[in-house]
């Protein structure tokens, strides 16, 4: 608990610290909505007021919307980014206006941009549609707009992302759907064209045993009346780091591929029921490359998207470890993967406030283990649900996020980790006149899966096509199969370029 307050602290200051920044460098993002510039220089606007003042706006719907916000002032001149020479600004009065085509805007339904040269404006509406129209005509249009705000920008806030266009131009919110930080990757579809870099981190941190719903002491674990293990597992963490690579093949499909390393670390009690109480061993450690994951996304439309993955067994499960002078292979919680072809179907909904600064979405993740891997066993299929809420505030972003997850037992069982739990396979334990008692809970098949809810918060920063960002959490519920050990509290941290 004193981890995650830590944690949720040190999320404010970062939070308060960020903000600040980016008062400070106002002009980097739109005066009106808060949405960072650089994200669309091809509606970048600028509104100059009589008092000397300039409002840095991302388009001519949040020029409208600032004018009518400040109409006791008068406006001096208005500029706005050409479309085909992106950062030169002109003046809007006099530029050439393009309305609607294929070519969807920022903030608006009806697309709206401006041409330094008419003939290029023509060119632009013979290949993508659209009228010409005067800076009058637009304006009127984003006002309207500004009017009814029930019916400006129902979701059609993405600018188009084709294969001739950047990852600058995507529409607001987008340092939100492309999230680098969620423990769970949330699937979703990049533009033609386009490649992701994503490097992660993510720590689990496991505290005590619980059969169940209750916690269960190391006192009763070890005792012959209770569960009677000789091994008391007290602690457990487990490190991943991840490398994600995401590609779009179009701008409906996008290939994903994901290698990882895994370390895991284990502190047990021993108890030989000997009158001296239990002693400390030797950190049970593993560590190696885990599981790779390849999917193929594909997007239905805006808010929707299915894809299907396969987890390439490509993690351990030879790790080994000693027990009073003993080899043996390691339990199943101590391997680096399944062994096994595992497919791993999603299903994902992600959508975004009329204005643009709210993000929520849900996902649907199965995970199958197909058939059972070299030593006779298969790790317990899983749903994964989670839902999230997140809030744009220029260049940062903090969200929050439920994750539920139900995994099954183990089907089969290795013998090699067997044995670890059969007297007759280490006489040389105990004396005689002792009690025989079993090796340690997690070599057994029916001390794994359960249910359990995490509540999660995060918090993430855009700069260009860089993201950083981090989240923390802890089980708000968890209900385990047999006796486990429970999770105590989650990280991850996140970085991420797109080019």
């Amino acid at each position: 608990m004193r981890r995650f307050l830590m944690l949720l602290i040190l999320c404010l200051v970062v939070a308060v610290a960020l903000t600040a920044a980016n008062a400070v460098e106002e002009h980097k993002v739109c005066g009106h909505c808060g949405m960072s510039l650089e994200a669309f220089p091809k509606n970048h606007m600028q509104v100059i007021y009589d008092d000397g003042t300039t409002h840095n706006v991302c388009s001519i719907h949040c020029a409208a919307a600032d004018m009518k916000q400040n109409k006791d002032k008068q406006v001096k001149s208005l500029m706005v980014a050409d479309y085909y020479t992106t950062g030169e600004m002109i003046d809007a009065r006099t530029a050439t206006w393009v309305m609607g085509g294929k070519v969807e805007g920022v903030m608006t339904k009806l697309a709206k941009w401006a041409f330094a040269d008419k003939e290029e404006a023509q060119r632009f509406v013979k290949e993508n549609g659209g009228e010409l129209a005067t800076f009058d005509q637009a304006m009127t249009a984003a006002q309207e707009e500004e009017v009814d705000k029930g019916a400006a920008m129902p979701h059609d806030h993405h600018t188009h992302m084709g294969h001739n266009m950047s990852h600058m131009e995507m529409g607001p919110g987008s340092q939100m759907t492309y999230n680098p930080a969620f423990g769970d990757e949330v699937y979703h579809v990049h533009p033609e064209g386009m490649w992701m870099l994503n490097y992660k981190f993510m720590h689990m941190d496991s505290n005590g045993m619980r059969a169940g719903t209750d916690n269960v002491a190391a006192s009763m674990v070890s005792s012959p009346k209770g569960y009677n293990y000789m091994n008391i597992p007290t602690n457990m963490r487990m490190d991943m780091q991840m490398l994600m690579l995401m590609y779009g093949v179009t701008d409906k499909l996008t290939l994903m591929a994901m290698p990882s390393y895994v370390k895991n670390s284990m502190n047990m009690l021993m108890d030989m029921h000997m009158g001296k109480g239990a002693s400390s061993m030797a950190p049970m450690v593993t560590s190696g490359f885990g599981d790779t994951e390849v999917r193929g996304i594909y997007g239905f439309n805006k808010y929707l998207n299915g894809s299907l993955g396969i987890s390439l067994p490509t993690g351990s499960i030879d790790q080994v470890s000693d027990i009073m002078g003993k080899s043996y292979r390691a339990p199943y919680d101590m391997q680096l993967g399944s062994g096994t072809f595992d497919l791993k179907p999603a299903l994902t909904y992600n959508t975004l406030s009329d204005d643009a600064l709210w993000n929520w979405g849900a996902q649907a993740v199965y995970t199958l283990h197909m058939g059972k891997n070299t030593y006779d066993y298969s790790l317990g299929d899983s749903l994964k649900l989670t839902g999230w809420l997140q809030r744009s505030i220029g260049p940062v972003t903090p969200w929050i996020r439920l994750a539920f997850s139900d995994t099954g037992k183990i089907r089969g069982q290795d013998d090699e980790i067997a044995k670890i739990n059969d007297p007759k396979d280490h006489p040389s334990w105990f004396k005689p006149g002792m009690p025989t008692f079993l090796g340690e809970p997690d070599a057994s098949t029916q001390n794994y899966g359960g249910q359990r809810l995490d509540a999660l918060i995060g918090l993430n920063f855009t700069k260009g096509p860089v993201s950083f960002g981090i989240e923390g959490g802890m089980p708000a519920y968890q209900r385990l199969n047999g006796l486990q050990m429970k999770t105590d509290w989650i990280i991850t941290a996140a970085v991420q370029v797109m080019f």
